[in-house]
């Protein structure tokens, strides 16, 4: 009641009866809906303690804070992704946020992102140089990342539902499907696809045990939100061909019983998977056989953390019951010799899968170490390359400052040659203007030179005269030797 009345924006009236608001705590955090619980409290403090109103709160809070750091981390780990080009398809995000009538009520549990096989080492070598650690997934498939204050990453090499016709339906490349905007190498799921894979999840938590409310709670609210894409022809036709008809029906019943108006209708299925989600996933076949009846194989062989049960019940693992290995192998029961034959039958698929566990970690620590290694050679060939830079770039600059040498040569003479045509033309302005300040009128240069050639002619000619003058001295002085010399007594 609390939860459908906050999913449908209803008033919440104060319970009549005695709560235990710890046990609810409890219960809420562990089914991921105790945002949702803090809100459809706060009108009801009173009746909670001071010390479990303050657990609420901080859990609220936490998840207020993680829906920040999740909108960053997405962001930053897309940008890096885009920035190696590597194809990626994402999964989960934090556009469940839309589905809810407020944002603080969605759960961001994980970012799930599809990825190609041979990029998981270029993958964990980002994730680590980003403070993000590698953790134990309990599914089992997949690379889980986390980093405080506690967002998680899980990144797939394929999708991680085990259903043969379900992988075949998702088997295209990463390329075919759409990019988001502004991004070449991150694509998205559309409207149908999207769905399909939120429904494949549920029955793998299903099959696991891990199924919650808040997975119901998401599945109810991706109805509402695409009633349209719920009723097409095309997911119709791909629940028939998986044979998950009667699990999504009685899922809508259980949602529409929770959250919705809960009109009279036969819950007698949805109540025992109501019983189911609630116990935390205890065994029922009866249901297992009504919901999921092609899926019994994998009920048993289904990968789950079984520390504890091997540690009391080793030897009933080993070697199962007769009637329990007649479920696997009908084959028993015409042929009950062959018992020991069928337990190593399920000895080799338990080895093969270990040991391709086993192998993806070995081969993924190779890879990382290789690209440890082929980046370490990248920054060696970076540094000589830098080196050889800055010598270039030296020997660029002394070129540059001779240059820059020349050139102020250059302007220095150019700068001497100014200052002697300005000397030049000071004495031509000298020139030209001292008779027309005597008011006189400024001769030319041949008007100069005439002048001084006839000045020349002047001199030349008294120069003659004189010549002439000592001639005749000089003619008149042999006369005078030559007369004869009388004495007068």
């Amino acid at each position: 009641m609390l939860l459908t009345a906050i999913i449908n924006q209803k008033t919440l009236q104060p319970p009549r009866r005695y709560v235990k608001w710890e046990t609810v705590l409890k219960v809420s955090d562990y089914q991921n809906v105790i945002n949702i619980v803090y809100l459809g409290i706060l009108g009801i403090e009173k009746e909670i303690s001071e010390e479990c109103e303050e657990q609420f709160f901080q859990s609220y809070k936490k998840e207020l804070l993680l829906r920040d750091s999740y909108s960053n981390a997405e962001e930053v780990i897309m940008w890096q992704l885009e920035r190696y080009g590597i194809e990626a398809l994402i999964l989960s995000d934090t556009r469940v946020e839309g589905l809810y009538p407020k944002p603080e009520m969605a759960n961001l549990g994980r970012l799930e992102i599809l990825v190609n096989k041979m990029s998981l080492p270029q993958i964990h070598r980002l994730m680590r140089d980003m403070d993000y650690g590698e953790v134990e997934n309990r599914m089992g498939t997949g690379a889980l990342y986390e980093r405080i204050p506690g967002i998680r990453v899980m990144f797939y090499d394929e999708m991680p539902v085990h259903n043969k016709a379900y992988k075949k339906y998702f088997s295209a490349s990463l390329k075919k499907y759409p990019c988001l905007e502004n991004y070449h190498y991150i694509h998205t799921l559309s409207a149908e696809d999207g769905y399909l894979y939120q429904v494949g999840k549920m029955v793998e938590f299903y099959l696991a045990g891990d199924l919650r409310i808040r997975d119901v709670l998401d599945f109810w609210q991706y109805q509402r939100a695409a009633e349209d894409v719920v009723q097409s022809k095309k997911v119709k036709d791909f629940f028939q061909r998986v044979k998950w008809q009667e699990f999504v029906h009685q899922m809508g019943l259980l949602a529409t019983l929770w959250f919705g108006d809960g009109a009279a209708r036969q819950y007698g299925v949805a109540l025992e998977l109501e019983e189911y989600i609630l116990s935390s996933g205890r065994e029922n076949k009866r249901l297992d056989q009504r919901l999921l009846p092609y899926e019994k194989s994998r009920l048993d062989f289904y990968w789950r953390n079984r520390d504890a049960e091997w540690a009391v019940k080793k030897r009933e693992w080993l070697f199962p019951s007769r009637e329990y290995m007649y479920r696997f192998f009908p084959v028993l029961n015409q042929y009950p010799f062959l018992l020991f034959f069928c337990w190593a039958i399920r000895w080799l698929r338990f080895l093969k899968q270990f040991a391709a566990n086993r192998w993806r970690k070995v081969w993924c620590g190779i890879s990382v170490r290789f690209l440890d290694i082929k980046e370490k050679m990248k920054g060696l060939i970076r540094k000589r390359e830098e080196n050889l830079s800055e010598k270039i770039l030296q020997n660029r600059e002394e070129e540059i400052r001779d240059v820059e040498g020349n050139l102020q040569e250059r302007e220095e003479e150019i700068q001497e040659r100014e200052e002697e045509i300005q000397e030049r033309e000071k004495k031509f302005r000298n020139r030209w203007e001292g008779p027309r300040d005597r008011g006189e009128k400024p001769r030319n240069r041949w008007e100069e030179v005439q002048d001084q050639e006839e000045e020349s002619q002047e001199r030349w000619g008294e120069a003659r005269d004189q010549e002439e003058e000592s001639q005749d001295q000089w003619e008149y002085a042999q006369d005078y030797e030559e007369e004869p010399q009388t004495i007068e007594i």
